[in-house]
């Protein structure tokens, strides 16, 4: 998975303290997270055998996110390519980051970006995609 990130920006490198989040030369993050565990799943969960790859974190109520109505929509790079992103409900998405922004245990930092993400998804959805 880090290197499809590395595809698009050479800069992503795994945070050594979290193997579940990397980041590039501006401070951007990506976590792959994944359900809660259950039953006998396996955790921890690596997606590849390269060294330099992404662990898979557990998140809480991740499950909504899964559950979601699928969403589907066309998007357009600045050099005019084109490609179909397939990911779950904006909507559900918000409802997620403003739940996780409301958790008293969990990061301030954290908690204030999930706010952010969660007004600029909202925000999109109002502004640009009414019908949804």
């Amino acid at each position: 998975m880090l290197g499809v990130l590395k595809k698009v920006d050479s800069s992503f490198r795994m945070r050594k303290s979290q193997k579940y989040t990397a980041v590039n030369k501006d401070g951007f993050e990506v976590d792959i997270i994944r359900r809660e565990q259950s039953g006998d799943d396996p955790h921890p969960i690596k997606l590849s055998d390269e060294d330099e790859d992404f662990w898979v974190a557990q998140a809480r109520r991740a499950n909504v996110l899964l559950d979601s109505p699928g969403f589907s929509a066309v998007i357009v790079a600045t050099n005019g390519t084109m490609a179909r992103m397939n990911t779950v409900h904006p909507a559900t998405f918000v409802a997620f980051k403003r739940w996780l922004a409301n958790q008293a245990d969990r990061d301030a930092l954290k908690r204030r970006r999930d706010v952010l993400q969660a007004d600029a998804v909202q925000e999109l959805l109002e502004k640009y995609l009414p019908q949804v």
